[in-house]
């Protein structure tokens, strides 16, 4: 299900929100300490004690659940509970501050009103620089700062005071256009991440990929068998390699044009997608040849996946122009030596296992037994399943 791309940018959003916010963990104490201690000015200091230890506590809670959303597993779909969960926890901060009106101000003390006024201003100047990423929450953000600026001169009336609201007014009104207008660009800053980063998915996925049958390609399979060979070594874990190729592919090409063959090869392709384990690793080698990797993987569990494919294969039902017709496939199996320092030796027994199989007759899965011991000389190096 394929997620709607503007929740995923409004979740970047949030994400960023929070990143820049989580620098208050720093500031943001030891700002409320010097407010508080200025406070001490008009109320007393058990007073302003209380007013700090609150916001302290407001605080602490805002950044631990700024924490707690950077450690989730957030999906987009999250995204509308977590805003409103720390729109709520940040909205107590900016509240805390905001009650500074009730704290602070005194009728006919000048100083007051402009220690409070110079509290707000910095208050949502600050705002529209950490909180613009998150349009909501900035807005939310905004309430009581701006409230307060626009409300305390009006306590006093005077025209003096009026002009006061009035400056306090523009001065939001041109903070909160700042926000918007940067909360834009950072926008377009992610949306075009975003875009990226699809973009790179897929490239990614067209660098390993067949066009085609939607295998990974022969240049993936080939560094990932390579890895996988090599941590089998270290384990000392069993591991298979299979060769797989369509019987007589040539004639169908040759009979009924390339189209049909393509459709052929993506009919048996997605029958062998089907029979496969997890784990296991199917890829296009080029033309109608195919590798499977199966790691952990006796050599009884191999034949058994090998002729479990053939027979998948085969059952494929397929009509080109008319005409039915039945496409098998030929599979040899190598099991991973001591010896096989690098992958070709193990490629190339199990291509050789695999041209067995064509001469026997095709339709059918031949393996590479491991050499026979001294006393079962009369084992040959090779079995050939005979085709059902």
């Amino acid at each position: 299900m394929m997620t709607d791309p503007r929740a995923d940018i409004r979740l970047a959003q949030l994400h960023l929100y929070v990143d820049i916010h989580l620098h208050d963990r720093y500031l943001a104490p030891l700002l409320t300490l010097v407010v508080a201690a200025m406070l001490t000015n008009w109320v007393p200091v058990s007073w302003a004690a209380i007013w700090a230890g609150f916001e302290l506590l407001i605080i602490a809670n805002y950044i631990r659940v700024y924490q707690a959303f950077k450690r989730s597993q957030t999906g987009a779909s999250d995204e509308p509970h977590w805003a409103r969960r720390i729109a709520l926890a940040h909205g107590a901060h900016m509240l805390a501050w905001s009650s500074l009106v009730f704290w602070a101000w005194q009728h006919d003390n000048f100083a007051s009103l402009v220690f409070i006024m110079l509290v707000h201003i910095a208050l949502i100047a600050l705002t529209t620089s950490m909180s613009n990423a998150h349009l909501r929450t900035l807005e939310r953000d905004m309430v009581f700062p701006v409230l307060a600026l626009l409300g305390l001169p009006l306590l006093e009336l005077s025209w003096f005071n009026v002009g006061l609201s009035l400056l306090g007014l523009g001065f939001s009104v041109l903070m909160l256009l700042v926000a918007r207008q940067i909360n834009t660009y950072s926008t377009e800053a992610l949306q075009l991440r975003q875009r990226n980063e699809i973009l790179i998915r897929e490239l990614e996925l067209q660098a390993s990929r067949d066009a085609l049958t939607g295998l990974v390609n022969r240049r993936y399979f080939l560094a990932e068998a390579n890895q996988q060979l090599q941590a089998a070594h270290r384990s000392s874990h069993v591991l298979a390699l299979l060769i797989i190729d369509l019987d007589h592919f040539k004639q169908i090409n040759d009979q009924y044009g390339h189209l049909a063959g393509d459709e052929v090869l993506g009919a048996v392709v997605d029958a062998l997608k089907r029979n496969l384990r997890t784990g296991d690793c199917l890829g296009r080698l080029g033309g109608e040849e195919f590798a499977l990797l199966m790691p952990q993987t006796t050599q009884a569990e191999a034949t058994e996946t090998a002729e479990r494919l053939r027979q998948a294969a085969a059952a494929v039902p397929l009509t080109l122009q008319g005409q039915a017709i039945c496409q098998t496939v030929s599979i040899g199996i190598a099991l991973l030596q001591k010896e096989d320092t690098s992958l070709s030796s193990l490629m190339h027994r199990a291509d050789l296992a695999m041209y067995a199989a064509k001469t026997q007759g095709r339709n059918r899965v031949v393996c590479e037994l491991p050499a026979p011991a001294a006393e079962d000389t009369n084992l040959s190096a090779e079995t050939a399943i005979q085709a059902a």
